[in-house]
This record gives structure tokens, C-alpha cells and sequence, in this order.
């Protein structure tokens, strides 16, 4: 409801769109910023604005960035959605709404380049420098008395034309508000719902000021310049929320109940699909539980479960299950599902109610609902709102969000995997919360002089599966070491109370080894699946399912650490023994068959490797589907075994449309940025390669690798991996200048330290120095050849360690390479000296 400021909104469109001073067009991206009380109109200025002026765009002027990222077709995190903005060749305009974080500067926010229009609301006066068009910011306080008037006539719903009556009731309220647009809002809001009217608000909203007065008085938590100078908006809105905390229905105090806990999410795009899913999830997980637990156990099963650890294990979950509450989840009772009775309906009437009264604002074009941010603070942090009950609602936000989510296999679908990345603000948010509500009730507990002891907050088995479940969310959406910060606390309390023996702890173990490997911390990774497997050799035996898969696991990812002779031990005995107890075609069995695959390049051996990742794609296809993960994975091993380490095409076959089928899979499921889609670009841009398609190649490889240095960092294997792919393109293009630079950057050592054996180099920088002495071959620098081919040579002995690598082919090919460097090495000289040059 926009009322006003009609001259100011002109004046801004002829600022961005009018042609600009010869000063202004040095700033091409053009800025403006609207700054002021909270509660003063600025959202809502730059909202009509951007409404008035757009042209066919039919999106919401409310995006936040992740909604734009998906918009663009991109990840969607703030990084992917500003450079999609900074290389749009269309119009934009983008609204930056409450840039009030001291500790984030707000340049930060802004798209790199020159294109587009930025508009910007904060309280922050300091902020205006950033304006760079006409006279740069506007400055609101509040409304003109008459547009003040008006807007609380028309939201109060007051029939017109407007009585002189009425008109003087509302100047007086209106004055009494100071003119602040959020405050007269919310008045009128209170007074169209016959919570008071327009001749008795202002004894009400005496009232509800005196109460919050002396309530602040009582508690120092709430104090705060920033609480002071909006005091007229939480007074507005105090009418409301009494209002619905006094009326004695099912809607209203489920609304209560709803925006408290609200007030813990993120404020904005709150999807309604998480509030239902986090009712029908668990139903589904449950449904699944007692499904597994009724299939028939095996003689394995019987031998490996002794009654020693399950008595254990059980009576470690009944403490656990004890010291929680039996009332149920920690969930408003709207979203209890307690005997099946959910009532979807009952949500919708409660999100209704909050909706009419502006609390929330429901976004049509993303199904989500978004707080203003004045009222989601005033809601968490009220005076009547005490730290215990803080700590209520926020579990109870923690609860919601964990519910919603589904553990594996469950979780593989694609509406799951849209939810999960929707979920990372808001889990973000609580998380915060919680920290600072713990700190706060350390302090209350120092504070008390009691006689018994006061009972600690405990990280217990409902934090734990919490943990693990947001520790999920941050995987993947690249947030690893947010992740793997969840996952040793979870694997702390679940060890430390089960020890390795027990399932919880070694599936814990297993998936912090997994984030540990996405950072490409192949050693610590390797360090815990090595104590996975000696826990399963010992207490479910060597042929044992979970023990065979664990060891397929860690011979992988000793084929990442260059000890490929125990890689190869590891995976041939974990397919012989899964064969023996599953059968060729179980999925496990064609999985490990895969990764053996893979090591088979590390040999040279692609014949051998096709073969095996030829059987794997069949078998995987037909017992998973085609489109599963797992067989596209195969897919592309297939695909890639069809090249050398070089690039070059061995075998002409489907490497290519398998590639492409690959990539657009990934895109559908998991969006442009994820690390497995980069992953397919890179591998298709190398089949384009060797193919003589160096134009195409190029091109996607200098799209993704932006991206992979912005989400994944610089070193990580994958970015250096596609460095190395576009530096050996610009070989092939004759570029070798350029090519040059970036070897040389790719091959530092200290790249690849938390992968490498401490006796041993990585096979993927051996590979790279391959690539660089060649390029100084083609380039007639044979002097820089022949010293990276010294190198080489001490790096490829270490293969496989204990000074196996001289065994190995590329240490016979290298030889072979080396012999002729150094013919061309006195073929160079003797011409230099006039000397008939030997024949190479």
C-alpha cells in the first residue's frame, strides 16, 4: 500500500533514465540510495518504483539474490547471482533493501562492471557516498501529514469519502506516530481489524507504550538506540499482536505461534513447502525405518549384530531418549502430526491471519512469505519475549528445518533437492540464534545465586541428527567447512557414547571423510575410512557387505593419494568379495567395478578401463535407471576412458553425446554451478578437444572455471584440473605463451599438499608437468623440457610408493621422452656452433 512521495518518484526515474552528465557517465552503473528511519517508507518507495518503471520483466522487484541466481540459471548464492547481473546484456534493476550491517560493507553487494541500475535502502546515513547519479541518495524521515492521513485511512479500510471526523482522528494519530509509514501502517491495520478504533487507538496505544516502558526497564537486553528510534512502529505493532494473543481462536493463536517461531528464520522467502514437508517427511522416513527393519536378516546380519551391541546401543539411545521431552517434537501445534492429523488447511487459515495484518507478506511468484525486517527483530527480541522463551521458538524454527529435510537414499529426488537449496539461509539464520541465545543463557546462569546447580545446554542425540541433516544442506550448496564443522561435533557426541563398532559412528565417520574429500583433503579423509574399515574387519568380518564397501571407499580414495598399488589391492578384493556375497549386478559390486575403472587410466590401461566402466553403465542402468547419479557417473568414466592422460582421442565412439547427455542432466538436477556440473563441462570441453573442436572447448572451459574459482577456491583439484584442460587447448591453438603461464601456476607443490603422500607426489601435478614439458617441447625451449623431464623423473619413481613408480608406464614413456629431449638438446647445439646437428 503505497501512498505519496509522487514528486520524489519522478524525480528519481529522470535521475536513471534521463540522460546523464558528462561526470555522471563515468559511473555507467548507476546507484541511488534511499536512506532513513526504520519503518520510514524506503522499501516500499523503491518497490513502486521499480513496479512504475519496469518494462516486460513479469518477476517480483523482491528477489533475493538466490532467487535470482535462479532467474539467471545459475547456483543460487549470492557470488553466482552478481556476476550473472555484471555480464547481463539486458536491462536490470536491483534493490538492495536494509544494507544496515556495519560489519559487511555494502559494496560488497554490488555486481562488478558497468551495467545496470542499483537501488539501495538503509538507516545508515554514511552509505549515501555510494550514490552516483543525480544527487545521489534521498534522505526519508517520514511522511507529509496529509500522505501520512491518507495512509492510515486506507488502512484502516475507513469507507469514503473520509469524514472531517475521521480526518481528525487520524491527523492526531498520525502525529502521535511522527508520520513514520510503518508505524501508521500498522495502526491502521489494527483499527481494520476492530482491534481498537479510530477514537480510541491512541488511549491503546498509550497504554501499549507505558507497558513496553516499564517492561525495558526491566530487562537490559533490549536496549539500544536502534530500538529507541523505531519505539513507534513496536508500539503499532504490540496493538496487533495483543490484539490476536487475546482472541480466543484456533487461527489467531496459531499465528501467534507461527511468527515467533518465524522470527528465527531467515526474514525473508520462507517457502511454504518447508513448513508442509516438515510434517510429511517424517512420516515418509518412518514409513522407510520400519521397512528396513522388518526385511529378513541374514546369517551376516545375525553374526555381525552380537546381542552385546545391540544391548549397548540401545541402552545408549534410551538415556538419550529419557532426558528428552515426551510431548513430541518441539513444533508450533499447527504443524504437529502427532496421531496423523495434520490439517493443511489450518496452516493456511493461521499464515492467512498474519498476512491481513502485514505481519508477513505472501510472494506469489515463489510461494514463500517475507517479514518486514523491523518486525521480525521486534518479534525475537520484545521485551515480553524472555531468553528461555527465545530459546523455545528458536528450537522450534531448528525442529521445522530438520524435519523438512530427508536423509539418503530418500532424499534423491529432484523436489528434495530444490528444498535443500532453498534451506541454507534460513538454517543459517537459526543457527546464529541459537549461539547467541546459549551465550546469553550462560550469563543469566552466572548471574543467579541458587542452591542447586543449573542444568547446562547439552549437545544430545536430537542436536546430533540436526547437525548431520543441516550439515547436508551446506554440502550442497558448497559450504564445506560449514559442513564439516557440524559433522566432528555430531561425530564426537555419536563415538564418544558408541564407539566404531556401532552403525551411527561409522556412518558419521564415513560422511565427514566424504566432505573432507570434497575439499579435496584426500589424506584425512583416507585416515578416517582406514578406521572404518579395521572397526568393520573386526566387528562384522572381512566379506562382510559394509566391510566390502567401505574398502572399495578408501581404495578410491587411495587412487586420489597415488598409492595405487593398494588402491588396486583394495578394489579387487572388494569386488571378488562383493561378487561372492551380492552378485555381479548389485549396485555396490558395479560401483567398486567403476572405481577400478579409474585406476585402470592411472595404468594407461583405457582398453581394461572401458571394458570395466562399460559393464558398470549397463549393470547401473538397469538396476538404478539411466538417469541416476550413480550411472551418469559411470556414464562419464566411460566416456573420459576414451582419451589419453594427453586428451587425445584413442577410440572413436560415444564419448562425446554421452558427455553432452551427462552435462544436461546435471543441469536439470543440481544447476549450473554445482561441482558435478563443472565437473561434465570440464570433461565435455576435453572430448571437444580431441576431437580438434578447440574453439567450443575453450569457450566452456574459460564459463566454468570462474565459477569453479569462486565456489571452490583456487586449489582445489578440479579448478587446477581445468586450468590444466585450457592451458593444453591453447596448446593445440598454437597459443603457447599462454599456455606456459598457466602450467607453470598449476604445477606449484604446494597445491596439492593435503592429497599428496608424504613420499610421494600427486598424480594429477605429475600429469600436469607432463603437459608443461611437452608445451616447452612445442615451443623449442628444450633446455626447460629437459629440466621439468628431471623432475618428472624423481616425481613418477614415487608412483605407487616404496619406489614402485619406475615400474610403472609412464616412467618407460617418460624415459623414451627424456632420450629424444636431449638428441634435440644437441641437434640445437650443433647448429648453434655450425656443427652438422645428430639426426633425432
Amino acid at each position: 500500500m503505497f501512498t505519496g512521495r509522487v514528486d520524489l518518484l519522478e524525480d528519481l526515474k529522470n535521475c536513471l533514465f534521463e540522460a546523464s552528465t558528462p561526470i555522471e557517465k563515468k559511473h555507467t552503473q548507476k546507484r541511488f540510495v534511499v536512506y532513513g528511519l526504520g519503518g520510514s517508507g524506503k522499501t516500499e518507495f523503491c518497490c513502486k518504483f521499480a513496479q512504475d518503471n519496469r518494462q516486460s520483466s513479469k518477476q517480483s522487484v523482491q528477489h533475493t539474490y538466490s532467487t535470482i541466481a535462479q532467474v539467471g540459471g545459475v547456483e543460487p548464492n549470492e557470488r553466482a547471482a552478481k556476476d550473472w547481473l555484471a555480464n547481463l546484456d539486458r536491462p536490470w534493476l536491483l534493490l538492495i533493501d536494509n544494507a544496515d550491517d556495519l560489519s559487511t560493507p555494502i559494496e560488497e553487494h554490488f555486481p562488478e562492471g558497468d551495467r545496470g541500475i542499483i537501488l539501495v535502502t538503509t538507516r545508515n546515513p554514511l552509505n549515501r557516498v555510494h550514490g552516483t547519479v543525480g544527487q545521489g541518495s534521498y534522505h526519508f524521515e517520514k511522511l507529509g501529514e496529509a500522505e501520512a492521513n491518507d495512509l492510515l485511512l486506507r488502512a484502516a479500510c475507513e469507507p469514503s469519502p473520509w469524514s472531517i471526523t475521521a480526518k481528525g482522528y487520524a491527523s492526531k494519530i498520525t502525529s502521535r506516530l511522527a508520520f513514520l509509514a510503518l508505524a501508521v501502517l500498522q495502526a491502521g491495520k489494527a483499527i481494520a481489524k476492530r482491534m481498537c478504533t479510530l477514537a480510541n487507538y491512541l488511549d491503546v496505544y498509550d497504554r501499549s507504550w507505558q507497558k513496553i516502558r516499564r517492561m525495558r526497564r526491566k530487562s537490559s537486553k533490549h536496549g539500544g538506540k536502534d530500538v529507541t528510534v523505531n519505539m513507534n512502529v513496536y508500539s503499532s505493532y504490540e496493538i496487533i499482536f495483543r490484539g490476536l494473543e487475546a482472541t480466543d481462536s484456533v487461527a489467531t493463536q496459531d499465528a501467534v505461534q507461527l511468527i515467533k517461531m518465524f522470527s528465527f528464520f531467515s526474514w525473508e522467502d520462507l517457502r511454504i513447502d518447508v513448513l508442509i514437508t516438515s510434517v510429511e517427511h517424517p512420516r515418509r522416513q518412518l514409513k522407510y525405518d520400519e521397512e528396513e527393519a522388518t526385511k529378513p536378516a541374514t546369517k551376516a546380519d545375525a553374526k555381525a549384530r552380537s546381542l552385546t551391541l545391540k544391548l549397548k546401543e540401545w541402552a545408549v539411545w534410551a538415556v538419550a531418549a529419557l532426558q528428552t521431552d515426551k510431548t513430541g517434537p518441539v513444533q508450533p501445534p499447527v504443524l504437529r502430526d502427532d496421531r496423523g492429523d495434520f490439517d493443511e488447511d489450518r496452516l493456511m487459515d493461521a499464515l492467512d491471519q498474519l498476512n491481513q495484518l502485514s505481519l508477513i507478506y505472501y510472494q506469489e511468484a515463489t510461494e514463500s512469505y517475507s517479514m518486514h525486517p523491523l518486525i521480525h527483530t521486534w518479534v525475537r527480541e520484545r521485551p515480553q519475549m524472555s531468553t528461555s522463551e527465545q530459546a523455545l521458538w528458536c528450537q522450534a524454527a531448528t525442529t521445522t528445518l530438520a524435519r523438512s529435510i530427508l536423509l539418503p537414499p530418500l532424499d534423491a529426488t529432484t523436489s528434495a533437492e530444490s528444498l535443500r537449496r532453498h534451506l541454507l539461509p534460513h538454517i543459517s539464520h537459526v543457527l546464529k540464534y541459537q549461539k547467541s541465545i546459549h551465550i546469553m543463557l550462560s550469563e543469566n546462569q552466572k548471574t543467579r545465586k541458587a542452591l542447586w546447580p543449573v542444568l547446562k545446554h547439552d549437545f544430545g542425540r536430537t542436536q546430533a541428527i540436526e547437525s548431520a541433516k543441516f550439515s547436508l544442506i551446506y554440502v550442497q550448496n558448497g559450504y564445506f567447512s560449514e559442513a564439516e564443522t557440524l559433522q566432528v561435533k555430531t561425530r564426537d557426541f555419536v563415538c564418544a557414547r558408541l564407539g566404531m563398532e556401532h552403525v551411527p559412528a561409522r556412518r558419521i565417520t564415513l560422511f565427514l571423510a566424504g566432505t573432507y574429500g570434497l575439499q579435496m583433503r584426500t589424506n584425512k579423509a583416507a585416515e578416517l575410512q582406514q578406521e572404518v574399515l579395521e572397526a568393520c574387519k573386526t566387528h562384522l568380518g572381512p566379506n562382510y557387505p559394509e566391510t566390502l564397501k567401505v574398502m572399495n571407499t578408501l581404495g578410491a580414495s587411495r587412487r586420489f593419494q597415488g598409492r595405487f598399488k593398494e588402491s588396486r589391492a583394495l578394489l579387487e578384493k572388494a569386488i571378488k568379495g562383493m561378487t561372492d556375497t551380492l552378485g555381479l549386478e548389485h549396485e555396490d559390486t558395479l560401483q567398486a567395478m567403476d572405481d577400478l575403472g579409474r585406476l585402470m587410466w592411472m595404468y594407461l590401461d583405457y582398453s581394461k578401463a572401458r571394458d570395466l566402466h562399460g559393464k558398470a553403465v549397463s549393470g547401473l542402468a538397469k538396476v538404478l535407471g539411466p538417469l541416476h547419479e550413480r550411472t551418469l557417473i559411470a556414464k562419464e568414466n566411460f566416456a573420459m576412458a576414451h582419451l589419453s592422460f594427453e586428451g587425445e582421442v584413442l577410440v572413436h565412439g560415444p564419448a562425446h553425446d554421452l558427455m553432452l547427455e551427462v552435462l544436461e542432466e546435471r543441469k536439470q538436477r543440481f544447476g549450473k554451478e554445482h561441482p558435478w556440473t563443472l565437473y561434465a563441462i570440464d570433461n565435455l570441453a576435453r572430448v571437444k578437444s580431441g576431437l580438434g573442436d578447440y574453439t567450443d572447448a575453450e569457450q566452456l572451459l574459460r564459463t566454468a572455471l570462474p565459477i569453479a574459482r569462486r565456489n571452490l577456491g583456487d586449489n582445489h583439484f578440479g579448478t587446477l584440473a581445468g586450468t590444466a584442460h585450457l592451458a593444453q587447448v591453447l596448446v593445440r591453438q598454437g597459443r603457447l605463451d599462454e599456455a606456459e603461464d598457466m602450467f607453470t601456476d598449476v604445477i606449484q607443490r604446494q597445491r596439492y599438499e593435503s592429497s599428496a603422500r608424504d613420499d610421494g607426489e600427486h598424480p594429477d601435478r605429475i600429469g600436469h608437468m607432463w603437459l608443461l614439458m611437452e608445451c616447452y617441447r612445442k615451443h623449442d625451449k628444450i633446455n626447460e623440457a629437459i629440466r621439468v623431464s628431471d623432475e618428472l623423473m624423481t616425481a613418477v619413481s614415487t608412483i605407487g610408493g616404496q619406489g614402485l613408480g619406475l615400474y610403472h608406464p609412464l616412467a618407460q614413456r617418460l624415459q623414451k621422452r627424456r632420450e629424444e629431449l636431449l638428441l634435440l638438446q644437441i641437434g640445437t647445439a650443433a647448429i648453434s656452433s655450425g656443427a652438422e646437428p645428430v639426426p633425432a
